[in-house]
């Protein structure tokens, strides 16, 4: 990839890096990845330990996409992306010679403290649309408007008939390119 290229995909507050992308290939990556955002964010790590976050998508239904975007910035379903430079370049004063093999890890960019205030503290008031836990430019994900769109409708109907979560037990999945549960067992309280 061209170095004007990557710097489109890259946001504004990260630094610019000229790279190619050889042959890179994430199967599974909309099907497995929205599953995963799904059941590693969403329900049994973010809502049960935040209740008052829970509450507030509750009692107000339009901060359901701010929620869907906190929820992939903290835990972004891909851990991480690499590429080869195609340039020598430095970055925080590091110096990195072309050829060299850089990796993008998405829970460090999206939680940036320079970009994110209280960046490990899930707050579904934050806007934070600009996280890349979707990739950028031409190496967005092509499953995301659909993953939206399946978050969006599971969180309306448990916002209707839920009023708590409880995590009872969960295994990780192990998987370097993918994270997502392996397990989960959720207690839930209806609305009454």
């Amino acid at each position: 990839m061209a170095g004007p290229a990557l710097n489109r995909v890259l946001p504004d507050w990260m630094p610019s890096v000229k790279t190619r992308a050889p042959g890179v290939l994430i199967s599974d990556s909309a099907s497995g990845g929205i599953g995963r955002a799904l059941s590693k964010a969403i329900l049994p790590t973010l809502f049960p330990q935040n209740p008052d976050q829970w509450d507030l998508l509750r009692e107000d239904r339009s901060l359901i996409p701010h929620a869907i975007n906190e929820s992939l910035r903290l835990e972004s379903p891909v851990p991480q992306f690499s590429r080869v430079l195609t340039e020598d370049h430095e970055i925080g004063g590091v110096p990195l010679a072309a050829g060299s093999r850089v990796a993008l890890l998405y829970a460090s960019a999206n939680r940036d403290e320079r970009h994110y205030p209280n960046p490990t503290r899930f707050d579904i008031t934050r806007r934070p649309s600009d996280h890349l836990a979707f990739g950028r430019g031409e190496h967005v994900c092509v499953g995301m408007h659909l993953a939206r769109l399946e978050m969006s409708a599971l969180l309306e109907r448990l916002a209707d008939r839920v009023a708590r979560f409880e995590i009872l037990e969960r295994r990780p999945l192990i998987n370097n390119g993918l994270r997502g549960l392996d397990y989960l067992n959720v207690a839930v309280e209806p609305t009454t």
